[in-house]
Formats: C-alpha cells, structure tokens, sequence
C-alpha cells in the first residue's frame, strides 16, 4: 500500500462519519497548510515525523495506524531530523561555557567522573553538570568507561558552518563569566591586563596570527607538569577609534598599560 491510498482510505473513513470533514478541514485540524497537506497526500513531499504526528492527530489514527503511518516517513526526512538536531546541539556547545570547562577538569590530575565533585569544582549546580555531559556525550566528544568520564581523542567538528549570531552569543557567554570573575576572584589569582595604543591597521591580520601564535605557546606552557585548576583566557583586540574613518587620519593617543597587582 502506498502512503496516498492509505491517507486516502483513513480519509474516506473520516468522511463517512462526518460528511463536511473535507480535506481543508483535516488541515486545519492537524494544524498544517492545505497545501502542504496535498503535497504530502499525493506524495509529492516527503513525509516527516512532525507531519506524520500532526497527521496521525488529524485523521483520529489508532496506535496500529499511527505505526503505520510512520512506516512511511521517508529515510531522507529522517535523516533531516537527525541532522537538524545535531545541529542544535553543536549550537548549545558554542554559546556556552560550561562545556568546555568540564572537558578541560577532565584533564586535571585530580578529576573525579562524579557530578557533585565537578559541580563543587565549577561552582555549578549539578543539574547544569548532568545537563553538559549529555550534550558532550550526544556529540560523541566523551564516552563513560567503567563509571569514569572519558574524552574522545578525535577533534570535535561542526556539521554545518556556524551562524555569526551564534558566534557573538558564544562570545557574550564568556564575557558574562569575565565579569562574574572580575567581581568574585581576589587579584592574585587571576591576571586582567589592558593596553590602549594608536595602530597600523594594515597589521591587524598580522596581529590576530601573532595572537593565536602566542595563545598556543601560553597553552603549552601552563599545561606542563601537574595540572590542577582550569582557567580560561580572553585577549580583546579591538578598536576603540571609529574604523570608518580615513586611515590616513594620524591617531595621537598616547599608549599605556593598566595592570592590577
């Protein structure tokens, strides 16, 4: 049987009760466009698990219809709805940074797979620690091996390029957690530093790859020998001066370091 002579069939049967129970009354019912709805029916679109629920709502469908009914919902749409929740959760990942951090505890010499003791350690409630280690998990970037929380060596990708919108959420995330810092970790364990200066613009691009050069080195440095804390680092580059202006137009701002001690 074919999904329009089963739809068809399910239909007919609706109408047999009620004679107006027309096909833009199913619709409206099942909460879907008429035309989408006619698509689906002479099969001219795939059939997705949302439609099939809307659908299965829509024509009163038993258990066993409703099984049936999903036989039809095609590997493609499937395949869609999976794609399009990895998605999803790849996008929780980038917009926080909880994550991140459970994943950098774990290489801490200490580290213990219980969530009370990563929730202690993280200043988190344990709920956030149980909710990131699902997202960690469902992305395949950790795994449990007897009771004990493992990283996946395999470099985690996105599936899809990333949104600029997700991107700037990423970043507010971390600078909210900046500003808790600023406020609630004494000077002496932490370092915020500050530098105002006039600049040739035609050596930004030079600039970012002397930064990125110097966070991997810094990288290097601090995870030698016992690693017992994570700590996160943030180097603004930015301007301070309106871009659009002439690059011609000389900057006379004097340059100077603010550092706390």
């Amino acid at each position: 049987m074919t999904l329009n002579k089963f739809l068809s069939a399910k239909l007919e049967e609706m109408q047999k009760k009620n004679a107006r129970f027309s096909m833009r009354a199913l619709a409206q019912k099942a909460g879907i466009s008429p035309g989408r709805l006619n698509e689906i029916f002479h099969e001219r679109r795939p059939l997705s698990d949302h439609y099939s629920n809307k659908i299965s709502y829509g024509l009163n469908l038993t258990q066993e219809e409703q099984a049936v009914l999903s036989g039809f919902v095609s590997v493609r749409a499937k395949r869609m709805t999976s794609q399009k929740v990895l998605e999803e959760q790849e996008m929780r990942l980038v917009t926080s940074w909880e994550p991140y951090a459970i994943l950098n505890l774990m290489k801490t010499d200490d580290f213990d797979s219980s969530t009370p003791w990563m929730a202690k350690r993280l200043a988190l409630s344990e709920e956030k620690i149980d909710e990131c280690l699902q997202l960690l998990e469902s992305l395949k970037i950790i795994k449990k091996k007897n009771d004990r929380w493992l990283r996946v060596p395999e470099q985690f990708t996105t599936t899809t390029d990333i949104p600029r919108s997700v991107i700037v959420e990423g970043h507010a995330a971390n600078l909210r957690k900046t500003t808790e810092v600023l406020y609630s970790v004494p000077p002496t364990k932490r370092n915020f530093t500050t530098i105002t200066m006039p600049i040739n613009v035609e050596k930004f691009e030079e600039a970012k790859q002397v930064i990125t050069q110097f966070r991997r080195k810094l990288c290097l440095l601090l995870e030698d020998g016992p690693k017992t804390q994570v700590y996160n680092l943030s180097i603004q580059l930015y301007p301070l001066t309106d871009v659009s202006e002439s690059q011609s137009e000389t900057l006379w701002h004097q340059s100077g370091d603010i550092t706390e001690s």
